[in-house]
């Protein structure tokens, strides 16, 4: 099962940065560093701003029915082309959506998201 991890807490930049550091240095020491498939926002609001009621209908969509273009899949939206165009390209930049390199296609390749919201350090 695929599945994606998001984490909303006020240190969520630290947070991402030490991890950062620690894989880089144990990289350079020649230690193996397990990819880790999670998103970090900093607070709800910035969750909120992201994923969208519309970007989640998006990424329902997506999963149980891939498509072969952002046209396409604002007419099965019945969406402003424009918009979804924008929705894809942020959740695309998020690793949320994926597009086939050779034929366009957009799918939404996880099966669940969950999240975690920690009120104290």
């Amino acid at each position: 099962m695929a599945k994606r991890e998001i984490h909303v807490t006020e240190s969520a930049l630290e947070r991402a940065g030490a991890e950062l550091v620690a894989a880089w240095k144990a990289t350079e020491a020649g230690e193996s560093v397990e990819a880790t498939d999670r998103l970090l926002f900093e607070s709800w609001e910035a969750l909120c701003a992201v994923l969208t009621p519309k970007r989640y209908e998006l990424l329902r969509h997506l999963h149980r029915a891939p498509v072969r273009s952002i046209r396409a899949l604002a007419r099965e939206l019945g969406r402003d082309v424009k918009r979804v165009h924008e929705d894809v390209t942020a959740l695309e930049e998020l690793g949320l959506i994926e597009r086939d390199q050779a034929t366009g296609q957009l799918s939404m390749p996880l099966d669940e998201i969950s999240s975690t919201i920690r009120f104290a350090a």
